[in-house]
C-alpha cells in the first residue's frame, strides 16, 4: 500500500533538511509519496514533493510576542502573520491531501497541529537536556519517536526519552554518505568541518589550523562547499568538527579519527552528544570552556586524535536510512 507522507523540516541549520532528503528518497523508492514541508527548502530531489511555508521568525521580539505562551510552547509568537500562515498552510495541505502520516523534524507546535488534525505523527528526537513541558508533551502525543542514533544510546544522548509515552525507535546515525572504496587517508591531511553556520567563535578554525602547520588543512564551513563530501573526508588523517548530528553521522560513515568541538546550542544538544561519544571512545572532545586555549593545547589535541583507533562502527550508520524508512512505513500503515 502506497502511503502519502508529509515531512516537516525545521529551517535552522542544514541537518534537518539533509535527513529529510535522504530518508525521503528511500521512502519514495519504496513507492510512497513524500512531500517536504518547510521554509528555505533547497535541492529537493525530483522524487519528492515540496510545500514552501512562510517564515515564522522575521521581526519577532520574543518577550513582546510571548513566543513560549508562558512556557507551554517553544515558538508561537502572537499576532505574527508568518507564524499564522505557516500553520494555516500546513492545515490546508492536510485537508487537501489527507496524509497517512506526518514526520516532524523538528517543531513541537507543528507536531501538535498535525495531531490535532488527526494525523499520526512521528517526531524526530534530538539529543540534549529536554525535560521541559513542551518536549514532554510532544513525546507523549507522538505515535513514535525516531531516534537517529544506535540502539542503547538514548540513556547517554537523550535520557529524557526514558519517560516518553511514545515508542522510541533507535535507528542508528543517519548519513547521506557511504565510504568510498579504495580511497586511503592522505598523509598529513587534516580537515576542519565547521558546519553551514561555522563555529560560534569565528577565529576558531584559524587557530586550529595554525596550531599544526605540518598538516595540509581543508576547512569546510558556510563559505566553502563540496558536492561530494565522502572522498574529502576519507582523505583526511584527522577531522576536527562541530558536534551536529549530521556531521557526526557523516564522519562515522567514513570512519575517520575525530576531534569534536561542541558548540553552544539550545538544550545542550552538542555538549550531550559529544560527551557520550567521548565516553564510548568514538572521538576526543574539547569542551567549550577550553576552546580558546593556546595553540600548544590544540597541537596536542589534534595529534592525540590523529592516532585514535576507529570505533565509529558503533554508530551504526549502515542500514540506518532503511531502518528509519521502515519505522515511517509501519506507523503510516497503522
Amino acid at each position: 500500500m502506497s502511503l502519502r507522507i508529509g515531512w516537516y523540516v525545521h529551517h535552522h541549520g542544514a541537518g534537518h533538511l539533509t535527513r529529510a532528503r535522504v530518508v525521503g528518497r528511500a521512502l519514495a523508492a519504496r513507492g510512497h509519496e513524500v512531500t517536504l514541508l518547510g521554509s528555505r527548502l533547497r535541492d529537493v530531489p525530483a522524487a519528492l514533493g515540496r510545500l514552501d511555508l512562510p517564515m515564522d521568525d522575521e521581526g519577532v521580539d520574543p518577550r513582546r510576542d510571548e513566543v513560549t505562551a508562558g512556557g507551554r510552547l517553544h515558538w508561537a509568537p502572537l499576532r505574527h502573520s508568518g507564524f499564522r500562515g505557516r500553520g494555516a498552510s500546513l492545515a490546508a495541505w492536510v485537508a487537501d491531501q489527507g496524509p497517512d502520516l506526518l514526520v516532524v523534524d523538528v517543531s513541537v507546535e507543528m507536531a501538535m497541529l498535525g495531531r490535532l488534525l488527526g494525523v499520526p505523527v512521528v517526531v524526530v528526537a534530538q539529543p540534549g537536556e529536554r525535560t521541559d513541558e513542551p518536549h514532554r508533551a510532544v513525546y507523549d502525543i507522538a505515535s513514535a519517536v525516531l531516534a537517529p542514533w544506535p540502539a542503547g544510546w538514548s540513556q547517554l544522548v537523550a535520557p529524557h526519552l526514558a519517560d516518553a509515552r511514545a515508542e522510541v525507535v533507535e535507528v542508528g546515525g543517519i548519513s547521506r554518505l557511504a565510504a568510498p572504496a579504495g580511497v586511503p587517508a592522505t598523509e598529513r591531511q587534516g580537515m576542519v568541518l565547521a558546519g553551514g553556520e561555522g563555529f560560534d567563535d569565528p577565529d576558531l578554525a584559524d587557530r586550529i589550523t595554525a596550531s599544526v602547520p605540518g598538516l595540509r588543512w581543508q576547512v569546510l564551513d558556510g563559505r566553502t562547499w563540496v558536492d561530494d563530501l565522502a572522498p574529502v573526508l576519507a582523505a583526511a588523517e584527522v577531522v576536527v568538527a562541530h558536534c551536529g548530528q549530521n556531521a557526526v553521522a557523516d564522519i562515522a560513515a567514513i570512519g575517520r579519527p575525530t576531534l569534536l568541538l561542541p558548540q553552544e546550542r539550545p538544550f545542550a544538544d552538542q555538549d550531550r552528544l559529544a560527551t557520550a561519544l567521548a565516553a564510548r571512545g568514538l572521538a576526543r572532545i574539547v569542551v567549550r570552556d577550553r576552546q580558546r586555549d593556546p595553540l600548544t593545547h590544540w597541537a596536542a589535541e589534534v595529534e592525540a586524535s590523529r592516532v585514535l583507533p576507529s570505533r565509529w562502527e558503533q554508530w551504526r550508520t549502515e542500514g540506518a536510512v532503511d531502518r528509519a524508512a521502515e519505522l515511517v512505513e509501519r506507523v503510516g500503515r497503522g
